[in-house]
């Protein structure tokens, strides 16, 4: 993944549709790794020190309740925005918001991401 596409998207300049096509092979092979071996591996270029806001998680989880992004998109897109370097978190409810997202230890619901968007609507 890009980082550019990434944050293009979350900034509501780029659709759903452009970064899933540009992040679904990789979210495959993701997932095969992950089936494979027990854990697959997440890509994301290098990019500017880019802080994350509320705003930009909600992008993220109205593309994800609105069928605009898989549910398979989700963890991979969180497990970027953590393990880069490059993101900072405005805040601990954004943090708590995207771990949730990344989990993998059950299918993501839509109550996870019930659960998600209000730690990210309370996060101060």
């Amino acid at each position: 993944m890009q980082h550019d596409s990434l944050i293009s998207f979350l900034n509501g300049e780029r659709p759903a549709a452009e970064l899933w096509a540009e992040i679904e092979p990789e979210v495959g092979d993701c997932i095969a790794g992950c089936a494979k071996h027990g854990s697959g591996g997440v890509i994301v270029t290098s990019g500017p020190e880019t802080q994350i806001s509320r705003e930009h998680v909600a992008v993220l989880i109205a593309a994800l309740t609105e069928d605009k992004l898989p549910m398979e998109a989700a963890s991979y897109i969180a497990d970027a925005l953590i393990m880069s370097d490059d993101f900072v978190w405005k805040d601990e409810g954004i943090a708590e918001a995207l771990f949730r997202l990344a989990d993998e230890s059950a299918p993501l619901t839509m109550s996870d991401l019930q659960w998600a968007r209000s730690r990210v609507a309370t996060a101060a």
